[in-house]
């Protein structure tokens, strides 16, 4: 550290006494002349006050000194620089079929657009993942970014309307109720059509269907057609973007060939609704179906399209700050057979015909139904009919019912047929041909996982004051706590812990506590590193100490394994209760306002610098006399290039961040992303 950095902005004075000088002269430079060994006496003395004002990496400084101890700080001055906010988290998704989901937050938006769909992001984290009771609701806590103003609300069970942006309201609550959103939404509705749109002469409309500016159809059934949670995982499984360029015949080949059908071969008289499931075009697509004798080759000039979704687009989805869909999960269309002969619609589809399906490429357009000549002509389930003769629909029986056919249409050229998602209920039992491939099981999750990142910066010197660069300790963390989704229990953490950065002069170890649970609900502790970790079985929460020297490990990392006899999450929030230790193993440093272990030396509390107040859980704090009147000596900061802090050697940290200054003081309110510079 140069002199200009070391050197503190105070004056103390020296002297020089006859008895020093004397003692020197007699022991070290007895042939020189009293007038030079004077000044010889006189450089040394100086020389050490310059080494003693460069001592923030080495040996305390300042405060009080003797047997004296500080005024413990006042709990309305603390300020615990905690640059997390406790949010309320409270979700209703109105279910009435008695099944959990598991959702999760983001602090951006999770979909992206790729290749003509919208499809998960998934290089994103989320902050925050929880699993709803059996009638989809959820109320809790967590602790987020305190940068983070709004949140969207994700989640894959296709029953649920997702993603969901949401403010953070004033007083710190998340708040989701599906009803009151779909409710919000539909305010913004211009009205019905009445007739006003215009659609292509190759379509024919059921009796009464009409639709509003957003394409929802006037004979939508009134109550919501749900199918059970385990046929919706499963449809979301199958019917959805496989990444890295592969299709959906490349992970299921069996629904793919020349003898496999994706239409409805009717056996036996009945009705059949066509029932939305989900979107992911971006394409604003209409579907419809058409219908041929059973055993008939179709053609586009012998068959008649009837549409059944003018726009097959969820209602969430919003383009240029506009919605564009109005469609449910579970919004049903009655289908009406067309009777070419009595030129009449029926009610009943009779046995000894075939439903096929059709869709115009992102044919709808402000109320109107219409074709692009960059899309061409509609895709068709039977794959003769379209142009490059590819199978442009995949339909699957759910081998639990005879009752029940997932629908998935591609629209362009991806092939992941989750650009319009349907399955068609079938009224009467055995009405419908099984020749048809089965839809996979896939079972629902059973677990949740949240996963925290950090960065843990400490100050070596407490109780003294240090040059407060924050880069004497730097540990880079990832924890990731797992979760029954049933209970919300924790069963296990996984936490990995990488030293970084050493920045002091002084040998310093690291370790964490899991302070808020007792010993026996730890069921087993596993540590995979470099040698040296330890667990000390004498403290009376589990303790893990993972080094004694900071140097030796930098860059290395520890992945510690812990097995939780179900515990609540709360009690093993990361990064739990970590801790530095240095020159010895009493003399911990910890995070403002987390306890020392049994193994610290507690009279060090109130002396040099530290104005803790044990009595009011206070702790780890220093008044200051600066541009800020408190600094603490370690922070749990958000990931960053810890090179920034690194880099920053005897630079305080309200100079390397400068808006730090009126974060401290104003309590943590403003500028909650100081680190961001």
């Amino acid at each position: 550290v140069g002199s200009e950095m070391c050197i503190r902005d105070r004056f103390i004075p020296i002297f020089v006494t006859d008895s020093v000088f004397i003692e020197l002269q007699n022991k070290q430079i007895r042939t020189m002349d009293r007038k030079k060994m004077k000044r010889v006496a006189l450089g040394a003395l100086i020389c050490a006050f310059s080494l003693s004002s460069c001592a923030d990496k080495d040996v305390y400084q300042g405060g009080e000194g003797g047997n004296d101890k500080n005024t413990p700080l006042s709990p309305t001055e603390a300020f615990d620089f905690n640059m997390k906010q406790e949010v309320k988290v409270n979700v209703d998704y109105g279910f009435t079929n008695d099944y959990y989901i598991v959702f999760e937050l983001y602090s951006q938006n999770p979909m992206k657009e790729e290749d003509g769909s919208w499809v998960k992001d998934e290089t994103l984290s989320y902050i925050y993942s929880a699993s709803t009771d059996k009638k989809g609701k959820y109320s809790g806590s967590t602790q987020i970014a305190s940068d983070i103003k709004e949140v969207w609300l994700y989640t894959d069970y296709l029953g649920a309307i997702s993603p969901v942006k949401i403010t953070i309201s004033d007083n710190g609550e998340i708040k989701y109720n599906q009803a009151d959103y779909i409710a919000s939404l539909n305010t913004q509705t211009r009205g019905v059509t009445n007739s006003g749109h215009n659609y292509l002469d190759d379509w024919m409309l059921m009796p009464g269907a009409d639709w509003d500016i957003y394409g929802l159809p006037s004979n939508i059934e009134p109550n919501i057609s749900m199918p059970s949670a385990a046929t919706l995982y499963s449809i979301k499984e199958v019917y959805s973007s496989k990444g890295n360029g592969k299709t959906m015949e490349d992970v299921y080949p069996q629904f793919f060939g020349s003898n496999i059908s994706s239409e409805i071969k009717v056996i036996k008289d009945t009705e059949l609704s066509l029932v939305f499931v989900a979107s992911t075009a971006s394409w604003k697509n209409v579907v419809g179906y058409f219908t041929y004798p059973t055993g008939t080759v179709p053609n586009v000039d012998n068959i008649q399209k009837v549409l059944a979704f003018p726009n097959a687009t969820p209602i969430n989805k919003i383009v240029e700050n506009e919605r564009v869909g109005a469609l449910l999960c579970g919004h049903e269309v009655k289908l009406k057979y067309w009777n070419s002969e009595k030129q009449q619609f029926e009610d009943k589809f009779p046995a000894g015909v075939t439903v096929g399906w059709c869709l115009e490429g992102n044919g709808f357009n402000k109320g109107n139904i219409v074709r692009h000549s960059y899309v061409g002509e509609p895709r068709y389930s039977y794959s003769a009919m379209n142009s490059d003769n590819k199978q442009r629909v995949v339909a699957l029986r759910d081998k639990g019912t005879d009752q029940l056919v997932a629908i998935g249409f591609e629209d362009n050229k991806d092939l992941d047929y989750c650009d319009a998602t349907f399955y068609l209920k079938i009224a009467e039992s055995q009405a419908i041909d099984t020749d048809l491939p089965e839809l996979p099981s896939v079972d629902p999750p059973i677990t949740v996982n949240n996963t925290v990142t950090g960065l843990l910066a400490f100050e070596d010197l407490w109780p003294s004051q240090g040059d407060y660069d924050m880069n004497d300790v730097i540990v880079e963390y990832k924890s990731t706590i797992y979760q029954n989704a049933l209970t919300g229990k924790a069963y296990k953490i996984v936490d990995e812990f990488t030293p970084v950065h050493s920045g002091g002069s002084l040998v310093s170890g690291f370790g964490y506590q899991l302070y808020q649970l007792e010993q026996d609900r730890v069921r087993s502790i596993k540590v995979e590193g470099p040698e040296g970790w330890r667990v000390e079985t004498d403290q009376s929460s589990p303790t893990i100490i993972l080094f004694d020297n900071l140097r030796s490990v930098i860059g290395q990392k520890y992945t510690v394994t812990i097995d939780l006899a179900d515990v609540d999450p709360k009690q093993v929030a990361s990064p739990y209760n970590p801790f530095i230790f240095v020159t010895s193993r009493a003399r911990e440093v910890h995070l403002v306002n987390y306890p020392p272990t049994d193994k610290a030396d507690k009279e060090l509390f109130n002396t040099h610098d530290d104005v803790s107040n044990v009595s009011a859980g206070i702790y780890y704090i220093s008044r200051y006399k600066g541009e800020v009147d408190l600094m603490p000596y370690g922070m749990n900061l958000p990931v960053i290039d810890f090179t920034v802090l690194s880099k920053a050697e005897g630079v305080k940290i309200y100079e390397t961040f400068p808006k730090f200054i009126s974060w401290v003081e104003s309590g943590g309110k403003k500028n909650t992303d100081w680190y961001k510079k």
